[in-house]
């Protein structure tokens, strides 16, 4: 055991010693051929994956990996993630401009799609997120392409929604429908398309669209059902159905205790509702 601990403490203080020589722009590695760099990298990667996410040796880990091998886009975009999650934004936004320079020159847009996902969701920069996702498409000249497990488009017509440019949301998510239509996919199948394109009618004030949008994902087996119904129950109240808008906010609350709701474990939903929110509706009954 004491054996264990000496080669552990000796090994940690190896990696603090390249995590400081890489911020003096040294390199402990120079003297290692590529092949032997490569296995290095690799071996500090996965130790930063399975081992240490996203603690501070995950980074530490993962800036060794990039000593061995100071390009690999992989490594700069999850290193980036855990800088990000650290509240390092300086330097996660660094690494991850870095990893979409070294991707984009090759003709590869991995980097870019991550990076169209973190300026809508984690830094709310809607006029970079529009930019990345038109850059993206140029890039992969594929319509639908997808950005870190979401549609590219998808997020860019929520950059829209959220700068206010509603018609330009709507004619986005329309675009969206129809190749999804070309590929024999369902538009409908889209929740947060659809969600969002039924929002995007209620800001214009076309209570009726944004209804039937609605009402439309309220009948598919797989959507979100509590803010559905908290946002159609808004729409009774405009239009002096107490009634039902009474229905919808009691159901929303029911569904919210179920779960039945937007939930996302690394981020808040644009128009994701809380339960003081439906209570508020109710209490203005």
């Amino acid at each position: 055991m004491a054996l264990k601990k000496f080669v552990l403490y000796n090994i940690l203080i190896f990696i603090g010693f390249c995590h400081s020589s890489y911020s003096q722009e040294s390199n402990p590695f120079e003297h290692l051929s590529k092949e032997d760099r490569i296995k290095l990298a690799d071996k500090y990667h996965d130790l930063s994956q399975t081992v240490y996410q996203t603690s501070q040796m995950h980074r530490i880990y993962k800036d060794s990996a990039l000593l061995a091998v100071p390009d690999h886009v992989e490594y700069m975009e999850r290193a980036s993630y855990s800088y990000k999650k650290a509240g390092e934004h300086i330097k996660a936004m660094e690494m991850l401009n870095k990893a979409v320079a070294i991707d984009t020159a090759n003709g590869k847009t991995r980097a870019l799609e991550y990076k169209a996902w973190s300026m809508l969701y984690y830094y709310r920069d809607y006029e970079s997120t529009i930019k990345d996702v038109d850059k993206v498409i140029e890039i992969s000249k594929i319509p639908y392409k997808g950005c870190h497990g979401e549609s590219c488009l998808l997020l860019k017509a929520q950059a829209y929604y959220q700068l206010g440019e509603y018609k330009k949301a709507i004619e986005t998510f329309d675009y969206l429908f129809t190749i999804l239509k070309e590929q024999g996919v369902n538009p409908k199948d889209d929740f947060l398309a659809n969600f969002y394109l039924a929002r995007s009618y209620f800001k214009l004030n076309d209570l009726d669209k944004s209804l039937f949008y609605l009402q439309e994902q309220l009948s598919m087996p797989y959507s979100v059902k509590a803010e559905l119904n908290f946002y159609a129950g808004q729409i009774y109240v405009l239009k002096n159905d107490n009634k039902k808008a009474k229905q919808h906010f009691l159901k929303a609350k029911e569904l919210y205790l179920q779960d039945d709701k937007m939930i996302e474990p690394y981020i808040e939903r644009f128009d994701e509702i809380f339960m003081n929110d439906i209570d508020l509706e109710i209490s203005k009954l």
